[in-house]
């Protein structure tokens, strides 16, 4: 299958994913920056060159073995209906994220966002994965709920990996919009400057296993568990 062919997508499924990706569909994501404000105190993210250096390493290192991974492998588990492996994957990331924060903000926003896409798609998928979460078997992390969605709505996996990156990188610069500050301008300017690397880490993502799952970013980490002593926060990571 050509790259082209893989991106058609009909009328439906593109409605779908517009609602889904939306900054106003309510999984409260605007209320997270992973981190990002604690850099941004220290100084170290400042202006929209060092925000872009950030974001650049951070989709494609960070996202793309972790939560982009997941979705992606969440996307491919319930292709071959292996109910079992999300279950397992859940768990996997539940012990992936090391800060609290980033933790409870990956739950939050998964069962708000679980409980809004039961409520509109009514998908077997999602039904079945939303009993596992209220009996306490899966936790209910965004990024799994969210490649059972993709394949419930009918992306396709390539699809769902740029979405999913790109929905995470636009929040992401406007919290950033909101810290250094930035103009609105500006903000989209760096969101614009990362699509080659959205594009290359969508691509890179289809290659990867569940072995892969993991990324090595001591200095993030830090950030995320320092932020909940700021002194001031507008964030709740």
């Amino acid at each position: 299958m050509s790259v082209n062919q893989q991106c058609t997508i009909n009328s439906s499924t593109l409605l779908c994913t517009l609602q889904i990706a939306d900054s106003l569909f309510p999984i409260g994501s605007f209320t997270q920056s992973y981190g990002l404000e604690t850099y941004v105190q220290e100084g170290r993210i400042c202006s929209a060159t060092s925000l872009k250096d950030f974001m650049t390493t951070y989709v494609h290192y960070m996202l793309g073995y972790t939560d982009c991974l997941a979705a992606c492998l969440a996307y491919k588990y319930a292709s071959d209906d292996n109910f079992d492996s999300i279950v397992k994957l859940d768990q996997i990331i539940t012990a992936l994220k090391a800060s609290r924060e980033v933790r409870e903000a990956s739950l939050r926003i998964g069962k708000m966002m679980l409980k809004t896409v039961e409520q509109l798609f009514g998908c077997p998928l999602i039904e079945r994965y939303s009993t596992v979460v209220n009996k306490g078997i899966a936790q209910g992390h965004h990024a799994v709920i969210f490649g059972l969605v993709a394949r419930s709505i009918g992306l396709s996996p390539i699809q769902t990996n740029i979405v999913f990156l790109y929905n995470a990188a636009a929040s992401m610069v406007n919290a950033a919009i909101k810290l250094i500050p930035l103009g609105q301008r500006e903000g989209q300017g760096v969101l614009f400057s990362l699509h080659p690397t959205i594009m290359e880490t969508a691509h890179k993502v289809l290659s990867l296993e569940e072995r892969n799952l993991g990324a090595f970013a001591p200095a993030l980490e830090i950030r995320c568990m320092a932020h909940e002593r700021l002194y001031t926060r507008l964030f709740m990571s």
